[in-house]
């Protein structure tokens, strides 16, 4: 077993141990020492100093959301209320959702405004960081709306008084809400304490065929929900009746899923031609292991018959790091037995850290290729040949698959795959159309190593290592690949403390990973800076807003429902289900996995959940007072390429 101070070993052979007997001891030795639950595990084994990376986010007590929706749900009910009692008390009219410059304003319906208003006090109130930041960052909030809803509404008097076009108050409100969106990650990360800019560089320009591409699936979207929205109004209207399409109308709701429909069927054409060539150079599995020792065998002899299938050299370093159990151990058991593999290496580490274990282990590796496996995941027997032979052109950097859940791991497990079919089997691979694979989950991710020491490493103190390395490479001009034909297994969290952290640290990893890559943003054309990054950020802020929004429209539903006309029940159910219901139960047959409808349901009550966690993930995030004091650099051991030979 080699430490952080032995030099590293090419292609040691070691003899097998009385195996079976002594896995089993293994893994159940100093139970005294460690508390363990039922299944082996130490109880809060995946808990580790990426949970909540010192610098850039605090761990926070699951109460600080609940008593935010709490004070969500109290602000919204005063501020609703407010025209209504200044008509009532003192005869003075205030605009209904504070909508000015349009002839009905005080009929507005749908009061997006109001909803972001208290969203946004809201989370000042509880952001983390001193009263005096919280009121900073509430006039930071109110001002930017304002500013926004000034600007949309001088433009609708000004298209009145001089063009005599009125505009719609709903398409007003829209535009509000979609500022909103926009307000929301812009004030964090230029607020929050994030890492600095990573400095590489950005050499990938924008392609004319990429957005030529986005403005022919666009246009064919809007001209089909213009033919459902005239020709077949009828049946528009009953689909909108039932909340299918997004309780208003076709418009934005339908479009947007047929535009996702095209790009996902010229992705799957793209990734088919990928492909098509054979290709097996030798590789280095990475295993980076933090208290696995009830996952990491099954982890490793899947990596062996893979090996087995694939035609070039195959060899395993398992990185295991400041673990509390005998994950090493077993992890050596286990290799030692392995009948596939060109050698293997059991690295431990006393610098705690996955992004450290990675870096250490990339010392370790003289192969052109390393592949990155979780000691949780379980790769499918074709899995390491079938992404291979994507790297038989030079231009592709890095190539990701689809993440499946364990089978037989209870109904989260089923809800869980839904989830990955929808976002990696659907989503990811329509960014992969037009060049704009956002990340790859470092579950199992596989890289050109020289792409992978000019971009520097893995950067280290932040959540999102594996996003991050994935745009750094992007922005040195090489192709990331999205492939579901890849498949590997991953573990589903068993509990809610464990959901809860894993959710957090994804969630929270949005604004990190945004704000290392800051420079790609709008830069050179890049339809990750212009496209991809951008409607990941906006995305996110839609989901930390939807329990909350859900909140209030029950709000309105039941408490304003005389006062406004919208939202209809139809709306309220379209906030839960609607577009992503039709187009979940589409990509669930297009995969053939009919055995998940009737779990459908059960997953349009998770997206709340993951809501839920994702609010909490922001919350997360630490607000300084200073300016100086919001940049953390976060480092980086590997910022220059080891030199040839």
């Amino acid at each position: 077993m080699l430490k952080d101070t032995d030099p590293p070993l090419r292609n040691p052979s070691r003899k097998a141990h009385a195996a079976d007997a002594q896995t089993e001891t293994v893994l159940k030795r100093d139970t005294a020492r460690v508390r363990l639950d039922d299944q082996g595990r130490k109880a809060d084994f995946f808990r580790s100093v990426d949970s909540a990376p010192v610098g850039v986010s605090v761990a926070r007590p699951r109460e600080v959301q609940d008593f935010a929706l709490a004070a969500f749900a109290f602000f919204s009910i005063i501020l609703l209320a407010l025209p209504e009692l200044s008509r009532a008390l003192f005869d003075v009219a205030i605009p209904r959702d504070f909508v000015g410059f349009t002839a009905d304003r005080m009929n507005a319906v749908l009061p997006v405004r109001t909803f972001l208003l208290s969203f946004f006090l809201t989370y000042a109130l509880f952001a983390y960081g001193t009263p005096g930041k919280r009121v900073v960052l509430a006039m930071s909030f109110m001002l930017k709306l304002a500013l926004a809803c000034i600007v949309i509404d001088l433009a609708a008097w000004l298209s009145w008084r001089w063009a005599s076009a009125v505009w719609p108050v709903h398409f007003q409100q829209f535009l509000a809400g979609m500022a909103g969106l926009i307000i929301f990650p812009h004030t964090l990360i230029s607020q929050a304490r994030l890492p600095t800019a990573s400095g590489t560089a950005v050499l990938r320009d924008g392609k004319l065929y990429e957005y030529g591409l986005l403005f022919v699936t666009g246009g064919v979207a809007a001209i089909v929900a213009i033919l459902v929205s005239s020709v077949f109004q009828p049946e528009a209207d009953y689909l909108r009746s039932i909340a299918l399409l997004g309780g208003m109308g076709p418009g934005v709701f339908l479009a947007q899923q047929v535009m996702g429909v095209q790009l996902a069927v010229l992705g799957w054409g793209r990734n088919q031609i990928s492909r098509r060539r054979a290709f097996s150079p030798p590789v280095a599995v990475m295993i980076p292991a933090h208290n696995e020792a009830h996952q990491i065998r099954e982890t490793l002899l899947a990596v062996d018959a893979a090996a087995a299938r694939y035609d070039g050299d195959v060899r395993v370093i398992v990185m295991e790091n400041c673990s509390h159990d005998d994950t090493a151990q077993l992890a050596e058991t286990t290799l030692a037995r392995c009948k596939n593999l060109a050698g293997w290496i059991v690295d431990t580490s006393t610098i705690p850290g996955k992004a450290r274990a990675l870096n250490r282990g990339l010392d370790l590796i003289e192969e052109g290729f390393v592949v990155r496996i979780d000691a949780d995941t379980v790769i499918a027997p074709n899995t390491l040949k079938t992404a291979m032979r994507h790297f038989a052109r030079n231009a592709v950097g890095g190539v990701g698959g689809l993440p499946l859940p364990h089978a037989d791991e209870g109904l989260l497990s089923k809800v869980r795959a839904i989830e990955v079919l929808m976002r990696h089997g659907f989503v990811q691979v329509g960014f992969g159309a037009f060049g704009g694979v956002f990340g790859l989950p470092g579950m199992f991710v596989i890289y050109r190593k020289s792409a992978l020491d000019e971009a520097g490493g893995f950067t280290e103190g932040m959540n999102g290592e594996d996003t991050d390395i994935t745009l750094r490479m992007t922005s040195l001009g090489y192709r990331m690949v999205a492939d579901p034909k890849a498949k590997f297994y991953t573990e589903t969290p068993d509990t809610l403390a464990f959901l809860r952290e894993q959710r957090t640290r994804w969630f929270r990893s949005l604004y990190h990973v945004t704000a290392h890559n800051r420079d790609m943003l709008f830069r050179n054309g890049s339809v990750i800076g212009n496209v991809a990054l951008p409607f990941t950020l906006l995305n996110g802020a839609r989901r930390a807003m939807m329990t909350p929004l859900l909140i209030y429209g029950l709000i309105v539903f039941f408490l304003f429902g005389g006062v406004y006309g919208h939202p209809s029940f139809a709306t309220v159910v379209a906030v839960v289900m609607g577009m992503p219901f039709v187009l979940a139960l589409f990509v669930l047959i297009v995969w053939r996995r009919l055995d998940l409808i009737p779990i459908l349901p059960l997953y349009m009550g998770f997206r709340f959940l993951r809501s839920y966690y994702t609010l909490g993930s922001t919350l997360s995030l630490i607000f300084p007072s200073g300016k100086a004091e919001r940049a953390f650099d976060a480092p980086k051991p590997r910022q220059k390429p080891p030199l040839a030979g």
